[in-house]
């Protein structure tokens, strides 16, 4: 061995590696440290143990491969674009939606609270702020969690009965996922950052009459524009889909402006489509979120399946679902975002806690699990390459299978870790990486970070689960 050319891999203590660098040897030096121990509680430790047994994990694992195969086959097309009540079961007048697990109004952050007064506003349910307050307080006017409407709500996630959505349909499945579009180059408006004025109302109501039906109606001539193939060739390119949609954007973008050519649209109308697509950098991200949820949906209720269907933040709470327990929530308090702020006086403690939908992406092995594609991501957080690599690597610690359809150059091209079981995270201790916004109390966009789901909430789940199947 001795005679061949050495190469190093070095784990934890830098001494070693520099020794090794310095006497020209090839080497590689992974920045790892033992995990700290985590806290289970005896009855959470004893609901996983009596899941290893025979009997029960034959169940979980039958169940576990069918979910599998719907990660494995999904197939999302954009069908269109159009307000949510008219497309999304159960969205009504009368109600306003928001981001994260449903929440009790006295106990919301003010944040979305006041998304929630603009919602109001916007559908003009009241005529003053303090009437819309008011009514939400009450409950005159529901204020409901997104994720039980298949929908994605980014950030504070609000989005009102006439506000347009994107609608995405998996074809594999006939589930759809849905997604308020973003509303400009900065992502600020009503649907993100939950702010309102007449500015933002024209904009919204011309999305809704003139752009809306515009894309709807070539997607339609098209028979919907197929999203997997543009997320195959997404991740080679660069993009995690949640932080970054660069190669994404590009590639839909190339896509659309040709069929809204060939669609021979009134001159007024294609050029608000074109202002929309060039306008918004990240205008991608929607229908990626809405292609997550399409893929979610299909596994929702599969009985004794372990595998994670949501990962949601409010802003106070952090809640997942897990397939086998259908719609129940499992939460605890929101991680809070590190990461690199757009300015330098920016203060820790004017960053609100998770709030918003998006990392429903991790869900589905995108975002943070696929951050070995994503070098330009992690130097946005001041992170390497090989930090990015490091992070993948660490995710398929907790996830069933490496996705075929994320192919991973920097990984010699395994497949992004996807379906987290949450008896993994139990096991190992390992909290799922989730990428994303970072927000202000008061509503502005402060930069980009990373947070980590909490492990109670697994734990939860694992108990729920246990009372569930009477194990």
């Amino acid at each position: 061995m001795l005679n061949d050319k050495i190469k190093v891999i070095n784990v934890g203590t830098d001494t070693f590696y520099d020794a090794v660098k310095d006497q020209g040897i090839e080497g590689v030096h992974l920045n790892w440290q033992p995990k700290a121990k985590v806290e289970i509680s005896e009855e959470a430790k004893r609901i996983y143990e009596k899941m290893l047994e025979p009997s029960i994990k034959e169940k979980i694992d039958a169940a576990n491969q069918k979910v599998i195969e719907l990660f494995n086959n999904t197939d999302p097309y954009w069908i269109g674009m159009k307000p949510a009540k008219e497309v999304i079961p159960g969205v009504e007048d009368g109600m306003i939606i928001h981001s994260g697990p449903d929440i009790p109004w006295d106990e919301m952050c003010e944040t979305q609270k006041q998304g929630g007064v603009n919602g109001i506003m916007y559908e003009g349910y009241a005529k003053t702020e303090e009437e819309a307050r008011e009514m939400l307080r009450t409950g005159k006017i529901k204020f409901v969690s997104a994720n039980d409407f298949h929908l994605v709500g980014p950030g504070s996630g609000i989005t009102t009965p006439s506000m347009v959505v994107n609608v995405v349909e998996d074809r594999n499945t006939g589930a759809r996922g849905f997604c308020p579009p973003f509303e400009g180059p900065n992502r600020g408006g009503l649907a993100g950052w939950g702010v309102f004025n007449e500015s933002i109302r024209e904009h919204l109501d011309m999305v809704r009459d003139v752009i809306a039906p515009a894309i709807t109606k070539v997607l339609e001539a098209n028979d919907g524009m197929a999203m997997k193939k543009i997320f195959i060739r997404g991740v080679e390119m660069g993009d995690e889909l949640h932080s970054r949609q660069d190669a994404t954007g590009l590639i839909a973008t190339n896509e659309l402006v040709k069929m809204l050519i060939d669609a021979n649209l009134p001159q007024d109308a294609f050029k608000k489509c074109i202002d929309l697509l060039y306008g918004t950098v990240r205008f991608f991200h929607p229908l990626g979120m809405a292609s997550a949820m399409a893929l979610l949906e299909s596994v929702r209720n599969v009985e004794y399946s372990t595998v994670v269907t949501t990962m949601v933040g409010n802003g106070v709470e952090y809640g997942i679902k897990v397939s086998g327990l259908g719609h129940k929530w499992n939460n605890a308090p929101s991680p809070k975002l590190t990461g690199e702020y757009v300015s330098a006086n920016v203060n820790d403690d004017e960053v609100l806690p998770w709030i918003g939908d998006s990392c429903i992406l991790e869900a589905t092995g995108l975002g943070g699990f696929a951050a070995g594609a994503a070098p330009a991501v992690m130097r946005s957080l001041d992170k390497t390459m090989q930090d990015g690599v490091e992070q993948s690597l660490e995710m398929r610690e907790i996830a069933l299978i490496d996705n075929a359809n994320y192919l991973i150059p920097a990984l010699n091209y395994v497949g992004s870790p996807t379906a987290i079981d949450i008896r993994k995270v139990i096991d190992t201790g390992i909290e799922p990486v989730i990428h994303g916004g970072m927000i202000s109390k008061t509503g502005k966009r402060l930069g980009a970070g990373t947070a980590r789901v909490p492990y109670k909430c697994f734990e939860k789940a694992i108990i729920a689960f246990g009372e569930k199947y009477g194990i």
